[in-house]
C-alpha cells in the first residue's frame, strides 16, 4: 500500500498513543513507526492507535484533523462492521464478495482497456491502482471493501434514523422543534415541493422596456394560460406537454423536486416563491417559530440591504422583508391593476396580471403589419410586445385575476377607434363579447393586496404563481410550502411535513391525502420507490449536513462505548467537525444573501431602466390601435412610435 496518501491505510501515524476501548473487547494492533496503524487480528483488549512528533502539526489545521478524524472513522468501521448484527445490514461476508467481486471487474477493464488504448495490461492495471492509491490486488480488495462497509452503514444508518433525520432536515414539526431544541444541530433545509411549466421567450433579460417576443411565442403564452384557466386540463398535463419549455420537467409532469434553500434555481423562481410565500401566507416574521424561516430564507432583519438594493438609495437596519422586498415589487407594475401603492406598504404586495393580458397577446401573435408596411419603430411596438412589455417583462412574482385591462396612461382617444377597449383617462370597460368563456374555471376567490380577487389557481385550489427570468415566463406551483406547517390558521393544509414527505411507501400509497410519493399515480411500483428515495437522498445529502459521517462517529463511539485514551485527540475531532457545520451554517447564510443581493441590484436596475426609458415604454392601448385607421400614430410625431 501507499502508506503515505492514506488509501485504505487505517490510521495516520501523529503524536502520542491513542487507545480505544470497547466492550471490553477489541482488536490488537501492530505499529510502524512514522506510517500507519494496521489491525492485525480481533485477540487482545486493545486497539492502539501509535501517533508520532507529527500529530501536533496536523492538529493544529482543519486539514490535518479532517486527515486523523477520517483514518479514525474508518479504523472504527473497519472494526465494528463484522460484529455488527443489526436488522436491514448487509452481512460482513456479502460485502466481501462484493469487494471480490469488483477487483474481477477491474481486472476486467484493464484487459478491455488495453486493446482500445493500445497498451499492455499490466500498464492499464497499474493505472487502475494508482487512481485509488493501492499498491496491489489486496490493497484494492480492502479499498472497496472498505467503501462498501460505509456506504452500507451510512444508508443502515439513514434509514434507522429517517424520522428524526427529516425532523431536522424539514426544520420545525408540532412535536419537535429542533430550531430551539438543538442548537449543534445543522441548519434545516425548508423544503418545498414545487411543480412548473416554462414558456420559453427569446427576449433578452437585460431588456427592460423593449422587448420582443416572436409571435409562436406570443401563441404558446396565451395557450398555456388558456389551458391553466380551463379546469377541465390539470396543471400536471399541461406541464408535461409541448408548452413545457423545460424539457427536465416535462417529463416529471412539471415535478422539479424537492426545492431547498440550496437548490440551485433561477434567483426570480427560488427567492420569488420565497417572497410570495412570506408575504402572503399570514406568518408573522417577529413570531418565534416562523422566524427562524425568515432567516433561512434571507428575509430576516440582520439581511445586508445595501444602498444599491434599497429604494431610498440609503442602507438600512430592517432587512430585506421590511425594504427591499418591497421594493421588489414594483409600483409602477401594482398602479396598472390596482390604486398605487406607497413603499411602507408595497411589501404586503404581490403584482396581478390580468388574463386578458395574455389572451391579448396571443390574439394579436401575427399583427405585424400595417397597410402591408412593418411599422418604422420595428418589432417594439407590435402589438404583442407592447402588452409583454406592459405587463410581463418584470422580473417580480405574479398572481393572474380574471380582471380587465387597466391602462393608466390618460391616453387621449377621442381621435381614434380603440376597438373592442374604450380607454378614457385610466377607465376602462371591456365589451360582452370579449368576457370570458371558460366554463368551470380555476379562477378562485382570495383576498390579495387587502382586495378580494379571482386569482387564478389549479384544481386543487393552490395558487399559480408567475415569474419572468432569463428562461422565459414560469408558472409555478407550491404542492407544499413550509407555511402549511406553521400557518394553518390561514387556511393552510393541515397535513404535517413529516406526513408529507413520508419515506414509508405503502402508507403513501394508503393515505388518501397527496404526498411528494403519491403525486401520480401509477402502476409502476418502482416510481413510487424512487421518490422515496429522493426524500432519503435528500435528507443524506452534504447540502443538509456537510458532516454526516460524523453521525457514523458518533455511533460507534458513543452507541459502543468506546472511550479515547488520549482526550485531546477526540477534542481535536470533535472540534473539527463543530468548525464544520459553523462553517457550513455561515457558508449557506452568506450564499442567500448574496442570491438577494444580485437579484434585488438587477430589480433595482430594472426599474431605473424602465423610469429612464419611459417614453420607450408605449402605452397598452396602442395594441389595440394597430390597424390603418390608426396608422399615422406609428409614425414619427405620433403616440404610438418609439425611436429605434
Amino acid at each position: 500500500m501507499k502508506k503515505s496518501k492514506l488509501s485504505v491505510g487505517l490510521v495516520t501515524s501523529f503524536i502520542g498513543a491513542l487507545a480505544l476501548t470497547s466492550c471490553g473487547e477489541t482488536p490488537a494492533v501492530t505499529t510502524k513507526e512514522g506510517t500507519l496503524v494496521e489491525i492485525v487480528d480481533y485477540n487482545g483488549n486493545t486497539l492502539e492507535i501509535k501517533t508520532d512528533d507529527m500529530y501536533k502539526e496536523y492538529s493544529e489545521s482543519s486539514a490535518g484533523r479532517k486527515l486523523y478524524y477520517d483514518a479514525v472513522l474508518e479504523a472504527l468501521i473497519r472494526y465494528e462492521y463484522p460484529k455488527l448484527n443489526e436488522a436491514g445490514l448487509e452481512a460482513y461476508s456479502t460485502l466481501v464478495e462484493r469487494a471480490k467481486d469488483a477487483v474481477e471487474s477491474a481486472k476486467q477493464t484493464a484487459n478491455d482497456n488495453k486493446d482500445s488504448n493500445g497498451t499492455t495490461y499490466e500498464e492499464e492495471w497499474e493505472k487502475i491502482l494508482e487512481s485509488h492509491d493501492c499498491e496491489n490486488e489486496d490493497d484494492l480488495k480492502e479499498y472497496y471493501l472498505y467503501t462498501y462497509e460505509k456506504e452500507e452503514l451510512s444508508d443502515w444508518y439513514a434509514k434507522s434514523n429517517i424520522d428524526t433525520l427529516k425532523d431536522e432536515y424539514i426544520g420545525l414539526d408540532n412535536a419537535w422543534d429542533p430550531v430551539a431544541q438543538s442548537t449543534d444541530n445543522v441548519a434545516a433545509l425548508y423544503p418545498y415541493h414545487i411543480l412548473h411549466t416554462l414558456v420559453t421567450l427569446s427576449a433578452s433579460q437585460s431588456d427592460y422596456v423593449r422587448g420582443t417576443i416572436t409571435s409562436d411565442e406570443a401563441k404558446t403564452l396565451w395557450q398555456t394560460v388558456r389551458q391553466l384557466i380551463d379546469a377541465s386540463y390539470s396543471f400536471e398535463s399541461i406541464a408535461s406537454s409541448n408548452l413545457n419549455g423545460d424539457t427536465g420537467s416535462r417529463s416529471t409532469f412539471g415535478d422539479v423536486g424537492i426545492m431547498t434553500t440550496k437548490t440551485s434555481f433561477y434567483n426570480e423562481f427560488k427567492l420569488g416563491i420565497y417572497a410570495y410565500d412570506a408575504i402572503l401566507s399570514g406568518v408573522n416574521a417577529e413570531d418565534a417559530k416562523t422566524s427562524a424561516i425568515y432567516k433561512a430564507f434571507g428575509l430576516d432583519a440582520a439581511a445586508e440591504v445595501t444602498t444599491e438594493t434599497n429604494s431610498s438609495g440609503s442602507s438600512t437596519s430592517g432587512g430585506i422583508v421590511k425594504e427591499a422586498v418591497g421594493d421588489m415589487i414594483q409600483e409602477e407594475m401594482v398602479a396598472r391593476v390596482t390604486t398605487p401603492v406607497s413603499k411602507t406598504t408595497a411589501f404586503t404586495q404581490i403584482p396581478t396580471v390580468p388574463y386578458e393580458v395574455f389572451k391579448r397577446i396571443g390574439e394579436l401573435a401575427e399583427e405585424t403589419k400595417i397597410n402591408n408596411i412593418a411599422p418604422e419603430s420595428g418589432d417594439v411596438v407590435l402589438p404583442r410586445n407592447i402588452l409583454f412589455n406592459q405587463f410581463l417583462n418584470f422580473h417580480s412574482p405574479f398572481v393572474i385575476t380574471d380582471e380587465d385591462i387597466k391602462d393608466n396612461d390618460n391616453y387621449d382617444v377621442d381621435a381614434v377607434t380603440t376597438g373592442s377597449h374604450d380607454f378614457a383617462n385610466g377607465a376602462s370597460t371591456l365589451n360582452p363579447e370579449n368576457t370570458l368563456r371558460i366554463s368551470n374555471t380555476n379562477f378562485d376567490p382570495m383576498t390579495i393586496n387587502g382586495v378580494a380577487k379571482n386569482v387564478l389557481c389549479d384544481k386543487n385550489g393552490d395558487v399559480i404563481i408567475g415569474v419572468r427570468s432569463e428562461a422565459g415566463i414560469h408558472f409555478m406551483l407550491m404542492r407544499k410550502s413550509i407555511f402549511q406547517n406553521t400557518n394553518t390558521a390561514a387556511g393552510k393544509a393541515t397535513q404535517s411535513l413529516q406526513d408529507y414527505y413520508t419515506t414509508d411507501t405503502d402508507a403513501a400509497l394508503a393515505d388518501a391525502d397527496e404526498t411528494y410519493i403519491n403525486m401520480k399515480k401509477t402502476d409502476d411500483q418502482s416510481y413510487y420507490k424512487d421518490r422515496a428515495s429522493n426524500i432519503k437522498d435528500a435528507v443524506k445529502s452534504a447540502d443538509f449536513d456537510a458532516a454526516y459521517d460524523y453521525r457514523l462517529y458518533e455511533y460507534l463511539v458513543k452507541g459502543k462505548n468506546i472511550e479515547f485514551t488520549d482526550d485531546l485527540v477526540r477534542q481535536n475531532i470533535e472540534e473539527y467537525i463543530k468548525l464544520l457545520r459553523e462553517s457550513k451554517k455561515a457558508s449557506d447564510s452568506e450564499s442567500i444573501n448574496e442570491a438577494w443581493q444580485t437579484y434585488l441590484l438587477m430589480l433595482r436596475y430594472q426599474n431605473n431602466v424602465r423610469n429612464e426609458f419611459e417614453g420607450s415604454l408605449l402605452p397598452s392601448t396602442c395594441a389595440f390601435k394597430f390597424s390603418s385607421a390608426n396608422a399615422n400614430e406609428f409614425k414619427k410625431g405620433g403616440r404610438c412610435y418609439v425611436e429605434k
